[in-house]
């Protein structure tokens, strides 16, 4: 279960295998121009949030986001390894589940989605409200965790998410650009 306590979650500015859209593995790659415009261009979103901490993915292209998009933000920065990115083939698994996913999942996806949970309570441990840069599998994947309804699993690079708890204790996800 993930720890109840709300924070913000940015997906990394686009790369080239991004803008192709081919879904293969691309590894440790850095944003291409276009993404570290995108990280600019959410710059004064996040300079206006109450971040304490930045917990984000090792990986080039969630650490150049953070970099840019964080630039203004006082605040401690920590790097989660489990909140890296999936393969390939867990995404494609995932993502043909759908939001059934949590009753099928099979060992790969398990496994994934078992280091993200890690990796989001390892980051919400952090003095908060805490700041996740990270991944497009890495929302997927918490939005599963979390059993989000009324909100796209799959983001777009870039986008800037708020997870909070209602009052019913149910978790709940709003986009803060588009």
């Amino acid at each position: 279960m993930i720890t109840q306590k709300e924070f913000y979650f940015i997906r990394h500015g686009q790369t080239d295998g991004n803008a192709a859209a081919v879904k293969q593995d691309h590894g440790d790659i850095s944003l291409n121009s276009m993404g570290r415009e995108q990280a600019r261009m959410i710059e004064p979103i996040v300079a206006s949030l109450p971040v304490k901490t930045i917990c984000y993915s090792p990986l080039k292209r969630a650490k150049e986001t953070r970099e840019i998009a964080c630039s203004s933000l006082i605040a401690t920065h920590a790097e989660v390894t489990n909140l890296s990115e999936c393969n390939t083939q867990i995404w494609q698994e995932m993502t043909t589940l759908g939001k059934q996913a949590k009753s099928t999942l099979n060992e790969p996806v398990y496994s994934f989605m078992q280091r993200v949970l890690k990796g989001i309570n390892e980051a919400l441990a952090c003095h908060g409200p805490v700041l996740i840069v990270a991944h497009g599998g890495v929302h997927w994947a918490a939005c599963c965790l979390m059993e989000i309804d009324h909100h796209d699993w799959m983001i777009d690079n870039y986008i800037v998410t708020h997870f909070s708890i209602k009052e019913d204790g149910r978790w709940t996800a709003r986009k803060l650009n588009e």
